[in-house]
């Protein structure tokens, strides 16, 4: 997938509610089936449940309401009661309980020692694959529960669990059959069809993904995180102006925050669609700090580049009006983009005026360097230029673009045999396909010349 595609996929997105719904609460010891089940009264499934001694039971009986009011005491209570000879019931009972007070390393291993004394104990196996799914342990966590389902604990929500287990082990296919499994038996849950939903836009299936989220934003039409992640299977698709048309939805929705607005920009100028992106931007700035600023520079850089010089010089006043007192590095940045503004607008005085101030506050200002040599090539000073980008050449982070501007500065003069060692070099730092082309070119001219 690209950069764009892959940015709005969440991890987090399709478990939000999963473990809302797993964790033990208080209720649960207030649940007579589940009550009984411990005192004995409901009736196990042979081999399923451990078995409990009546002295185990009364145990248990007297347990119950202080489980109720503070699970803290219970578990002070109940744990030294439990021995390798007790009921693995026991152990799943205090693990329960710590699980409840979110202490998960102890609720896995009191999970761990009711499989252990009890290896069919199937509910304890699914319980501890729900804990190591939140440790984030899901090797583990796959074996748990797959074991649990071998026993007979086949539900939705160990499908579900299951699919969320391989799904972040980035198992796609077995992840996406376990949540169709869940979806089957859990047509409700919500968190199921998010899952798979990934799954198809992991496995590049868009136009099925963008089908499940239809139906997902049919029921939930304010969940800006269908939009978004329908938006990121258009764009896997190819759709991206569907995409943008899902991003304004979420903008609408004033859920929109700085990183989406300028993946909307990105979209709107790979469209050539400049007003539109500088809108999209400018609602970036607005709501942009300090943290943030890179984006906002690309942003202008972008509308410099391509030649939208109305765009980029609001960009840049946009950009400065937000942040007071810009550190000198930024700065320097804008005042760099202004002078390349200026020379494409003609107004060389003041792009060399610009570039020089520049210069003067960073003599490394590789950028500002090579744009002043550029512009005296273009003068015709080749002396000037040639100083210039021999003086960016020597600053290790601009050498390349320097190399590649110097060179093709002669190309320009047909001094082609002079061109091909800076080209080579260049070549040497990076390799580059287009630029491997250009060099054969200029080898050719050099040949014909001679």
């Amino acid at each position: 997938m690209n950069k764009i595609t892959t940015f709005l996929l969440s991890t987090g997105l399709a478990t939000s509610s999963l473990f809302a719904q797993s964790n033990i609460s208080s209720q649960l010891w207030s649940d007579p089936t589940f009550v009984n089940e411990f005192l004995g009264s409901y009736g196990f499934l042979a081999g399923a449940e451990p078995q409990i001694s009546d002295e185990e039971k009364e145990a248990l009986r007297a347990l119950i309401d202080l489980i109720k009011v503070s699970p803290a005491v219970a578990i002070q209570q109940l744990e030294p009661q439990i021995k390798t000879s007790s009921s693995a019931a026991f152990d799943f009972i205090l693990a329960n309980l710590y699980f409840q007070e979110g202490n998960l390393a102890k609720a896995e291993q009191f999970y761990t020692n009711a499989v252990t004394k009890h290896p069919d104990f199937r509910r304890a196996y699914k319980n501890l694959g729900l804990v190591q799914v939140q440790k984030g342990d899901f090797d583990k966590a796959i074996k748990s529960i797959s074991k649990a389902m071998e026993l007979g604990e086949v539900d939705g929500r160990a499908y579900g669990l299951l699919g969320y287990g391989y799904l972040t082990n980035e198992r796609y296919y077995p992840a996406e059959a376990a949540y169709r499994q869940a979806i089957l038996m859990q047509p409700e849950v919500t968190d199921w069809k998010i899952g798979l939903a990934r799954c198809l836009l992991e496995t590049e299936r868009y136009a099925d993904a963008i089908a499940l989220f239809e139906t997902l934003i049919a029921d939930e039409p304010n969940k800006s995180d269908y939009w978004l992640l329908q938006s990121n299977a258009y764009l896997g698709k190819g759709e991206s102006l569907k995409a943008a048309q899902n991003i304004e939805v979420v903008r609408h929705m004033g859920a929109a925050d700085l990183t989406t607005l300028t993946l909307l920009g990105d979209i709107y100028m790979n469209n050539e669609l400049p007003n539109l992106a500088l809108d999209a931007y400018t609602a970036a700035v607005k709501i942009a700090d300090s943290k943030d600023i890179k984006s906002l520079l690309r942003a202008a850089e972008l509308f410099t580049r391509t030649g939208n010089l109305a765009q980029a010089k609001t960009m840049i006043a946009n950009t400065r009006g937000q942040f007071e007192g810009l550190d000198d590095a930024n700065d320097l940045k804008l005042l760099t983009l202004e002078a390349k503004i200026a020379r494409s607008e003609g107004d060389d005085d003041v792009a060399v005026s610009t570039l020089n101030k520049i210069v003067q506050r960073d003599a490394l200002n590789g950028e500002a360097i090579i744009e002043l040599a550029n512009y005296y090539a273009e003068q015709g000073d080749m002396a000037k230029a040639i100083n210039r980008y021999q003086q960016a050449e020597k600053i290790a982070t601009f050498e390349r673009q320097a190399l590649v501007a110097h060179a093709q500065a002669l190309v320009r003069t047909n001094d082609y045999t002079a061109a091909l060692p800076l080209l080579s070099r260049a070549l040497q730092i990076k390799g580059d396909s287009n630029l491997e082309e250009y060099t054969k070119r200029v080898e050719r001219a050099a040949r014909n010349q001679g």
